[in-house]
């Protein structure tokens, strides 16, 4: 556990995301507390949805009366719970997904955590996985303890252009639009070296090439409507769903700094086919975000099998491991490994 203070930025993530009705809703039960009405708060969303960005920002705009703790792995001692000394009157609680472990007896930090918030007058705002969430909400109705409980929306399409670019300077990232391709002849000579080591020398021979792009646009008289900025973030979109994580992945993947083309933007399906077993594990993954492989082995109850399915996971491309050596979904994965658990009833 660990206490954690939000740098300012000159731009509110408000702002740049859209969220000042959910920023809004916080602060405006915040003032409601400050006169005596206390209802806790719950964030709410998928895995690299944004809460512990947003929670930050709450920090930030309450500098002077917040206190923030992090939950980095799933909590074991019970003084991981207790307020540090000097904790202000609201308490910021990120990753409350780690309170809890899915197995029997994995259940007695929970139990506590939700006393804890219930008996004390500060208030409490936490994020929270979704599928942890709903998996909480459906065994022990969890939203009795957070009257107020804020899910973070997916990014609206203008959104995905000023998340990605503020990192980088103006005009620093070129846009490429293939007008390179309509300036080549439609058959051209190229040569190719080839090395001799006989003669101990390089020599070209010539090789015919199409403009295929060429070709494309001028048969199948594609005009383009959108600039190749504008279809770079289309496709950034939807393949997103407006997710920011992903979004930013996928921009990852295809930047050839400082260039990126509409062709080079991925699309990203993955066919998966497991064993129920491999299955409940990438489960667990998604709704914890990140597992340790004994956390793993201790709620299927062997390090061994973890083992084997872990390798699985890997080669399948579906999970990384972290630089904490921590097990996660491939962002890139993501949709697919939702859309496969649902289908399963793993998560809902």
């Amino acid at each position: 556990m660990e206490t954690q203070h939000s740098d300012s930025e000159e731009n509110s993530f408000g702002e740049i995301l859209g969220l000042r009705e959910e920023i809004g809703e916080i602060q405006a039960s915040i003032a409601d507390y400050e006169t005596g009405k206390k209802l806790n708060i719950a964030i709410v969303a998928g895995t690299l949805a944004g809460k512990t960005t947003l929670l930050g920002e709450i920090e930030r705009i309450n500098r002077n009366r917040a206190t923030g703790i992090t939950f980095s792995e799933i909590v074991r001692d019970r003084k991981e719970i207790s307020l540090p000394d000097g904790a202000k009157r609201v308490v910021l609680f990120d990753n409350c997904h780690y309170l809890y472990m899915r197995k029997p007896g994995g259940f007695d930090i929970f139990y506590e955590f939700l006393d804890m918030i219930s008996s004390q007058e500060k208030l409490f705002i936490t994020t929270w996985n979704l599928y942890s969430w709903r998996y909480l909400s459906e065994v022990f109705g969890i939203e009795r303890y957070f009257p107020v409980q804020i899910f973070i929306p997916a990014f609206e399409k203008e959104n995905l252009r000023p998340f990605i670019l503020k990192r980088y300077g103006k005009a620093e990232i070129r846009f490429d639009n293939g007008e390179e391709s309509k300036k080549e002849p439609l058959i051209y000579i190229e040569k190719y070296p080839l090395e001799l080591s006989s003669l101990g020398r390089k020599i070209f021979f010539p090789v015919l090439k199409i403009n295929l792009p060429y070709l494309k646009h001028r048969f199948l008289h594609e005009e383009e409507t959108q600039t190749a900025e504008e279809r770079v973030f289309e496709k950034i979109y939807l393949e997103s769903k407006g997710n920011p994580g992903i979004a930013w992945r996928i921009w990852e993947l295809g930047l050839d700094y400082p260039e990126i083309k509409p062709e080079d933007v991925g699309q990203f399906s993955f066919d998966i086919e497991l064993e129920y077993e491999e299955a409940f594990v990438l489960s667990l993954i998604l709704s914890y975000q990140a597992l340790k492989k004994t956390e793993i082995a201790e709620m299927i109850g062997s390090e061994f099998r973890a083992d084997e399915i872990l390798f699985r996971l890997l080669t399948r491309e579906l999970v990384f491991k972290d630089e904490g050596a921590c097990y996660r979904v491939r962002p890139e994965a993501l949709q697919s490994v939702i859309a496969y658990m649902e289908k399963l009833r793993l998560v809902w």
